[in-house]
């Protein structure tokens, strides 16, 4: 079921005497360094291992991100115990320079891109045994790259473009997010050039051609570039790609550790309790793998309730039965609360860590994520360290987008784009959206702007809480007061939303203080 088992390997740096003749400048072959490393496919091959161990950080898809994505949009919310834990997702940041998002989130993305670029900056000097392979490599590599430079994008937006290796003495120029965009895509581009359609049992969670489709097709969407989009999002659905990807049966097969890298996965970190170790250890060969996303979310006294579900999300489910004339099982397997056992009688299990609701009176009316959580598992708390995978980008992620490109593309919704709306539906058991009474389907298959809001309500059901209602948000616009007000009504944290600021993060002060050209983003 596990994948690619990743261990840490750090290539540093050599460090050399300012006496080039010294006697004491003598290689020290028992250690690794730039002199005696990059020398043989296999030191490529450690290298792009170590760019996807960052994966395994606070600052990246360990931990912190969860929080700060999930908790910014309007479907999250942070009760964390450390006040200035909580008020990083609310829009309120008074220290620029907070290790356990801040400077976490900037140093670690920045690591992983260092990685990459000292891989990238050797690759071509080193023999293979075949090209195939170091192309597959290089298109790894690069698509790493481009991934981390999307979230940094994502969060600050102009940020530093750097793309060879880097010394402590360096100080990168700021970039325009534009000018990121150009790079991803180059790299992307590359990638989709270079990587397989699928991998061996092997290599699993290594990255695909249909990875960097979805990615170069994501990145496309935020520049609203809608026709490059579709065409990505098309390889996917109805081109190349259309025999590996399907939505599962079931919507809870995408949380579980026992349904990992199935046909609905596109892009999954593989996460494991092969070491139940620390983190954050650069040095460490057995440094930890897995996640810390349920505890993370776990009511207080069980996890540390660093993130919870906004109440609306749970409306919203109920608003629209199923054929059948039930509630929406997509919120029995997302979201724990207190009417869960009368919203869906047909369950008989309604344990919440072994528990029924009502033997703890201090939950109340707060809503809890299930959503990669031991659910129903009877244990009172959760691991530490969590091995079930986290899927980056799902195939019905793919469609709905997919549907959007496509309807800012046309007049009035496409047949395509319907269709890719209703097999998210569908798959939910709900009618089809020419159907929907609730909805006034026949509006919504009629008219681009109704299509648009209710695409808007699909991302919102079927992707709560898995980071990319942020990314959503933020391409739907948040440069209006009217709009921010609307989320005012769903998410109180948006009362500290201010338009022409709070749409990005605060840099790290320490990183604009030691770099001259980088400048804090205006106006904070």
């Amino acid at each position: 079921m596990k994948k690619i088992y990743v261990i840490i390997l750090i290539v540093t740096c050599a460090f050399t005497s300012s006496c080039s003749d010294s006697l004491l400048d003598i290689d020290n072959n028992n250690t690794v360094s730039t002199g005696n490393f990059w020398n043989s496919e296999e030191d490529i091959n450690r290298g792009v291992i170590a760019v996807y161990n960052m994966f395994y950080k606070q600052g990246t898809w360990t931990r912190n991100i969860y929080t700060q994505m999930n908790g910014s949009a309007d479907d999250g919310v942070s009760y964390a115990g450390w006040t200035e834990l909580q008020e990083w997702s609310k829009f309120i940041y008074t220290n620029y320079n907070f290790d356990e998002v801040n400077t976490k989130i900037w140093g670690e993305h920045y690591k992983a891109i260092f990685r990459a670029n000292q891989v990238l900056d050797h690759i071509n000097d080193v023999p293979f045994s075949n090209e195939e392979k170091r192309n597959d490599l290089i298109g790894q590599t690069k698509f790493l790259r481009a991934f981390y430079y999307f979230y940094l994008t994502v969060l600050y937006e102009d940020v530093p473009l750097v793309l060879t290796t880097s010394s402590a003495s360096d100080r990168p120029e700021q970039k325009k997010m534009d000018e990121i965009f150009v790079q991803i895509e180059s790299d992307l581009k590359d990638a989709i050039e270079k990587l397989p359609v699928k991998r061996e049992a092997a290599n699993v969670g290594r990255i695909t051609k249909g990875a960097a489709y979805a990615l170069l097709g994501k990145m496309y969407m935020q520049a609203h570039r809608w026709d490059d989009a579709r065409k990505c999002f098309e390889w996917l659905v109805d081109g190349d790609g259309k025999s590996l990807y399907e939505l599962m049966d079931n919507y809870e097969a995408n949380f579980r550790n026992d349904t990992e890298n199935n046909k609905e996965s596109v892009l999954e970190i593989q996460f494991s309790q092969l070491n139940n170790t620390g983190f954050d250890v650069d040095f460490d060969p057995n440094s930890n793998l897995g996640s810390q996303i349920a505890i993370n979310h776990s009511p207080k006294g069980l996890g540390w309730n660093n993130l919870q579900a906004r109440r609306w999300l749970i409306d919203y489910f109920k608003r629209e039965k199923t054929v059948d004339g039930t509630n929406d099982l997509r919120l029995y397997y997302s979201l724990w609360y207190d009417d869960a056992a009368t919203d869906f009688p047909e369950i008989d299990n309604h344990l919440i860590y072994g528990r029924t609701w009502d033997e703890d009176p201090t939950w109340g009316d707060q809503v809890f994520i299930k959503k990669y959580t031991s659910k129903l598992s009877g244990r009172e708390t959760e691991f530490y360290w969590h091995d079930i995978n986290f899927r980056l980008i799902r195939f019905s992620d793919v469609l709905l987008l997919y549907a959007e490109a496509l309807n800012e593309l046309s007049s009035t919704p496409s047949a395509k784009a319907v269709e890719c709306m209703n097999r998210v539906r569908e798959r939910a058991k709900l009618p089809k959206i020419e159907n929907s009474t609730y909805y006034n389907g026949t509006l919504i298959t009629s008219n681009k702007d109704a299509f648009r809001e209710q695409i808007k309500i699909e991302r919102a059901l079927e992707l709560n809480l898995e980071c990319v209602r942020w990314i959503d948000l933020k391409r739907w616009g948040l440069d209006q007061q009217s709009v921010i007000d609307q989320y005012k009504q769903r998410d109180e944290d948006f009362k500290n939303f201010v338009v022409g600021k709070s749409y990005r993060m605060p840099i790290p002060q320490s990183e604009v203080d030691n770099n001259p050209n980088l400048q804090q983003n205006y106006p904070y």
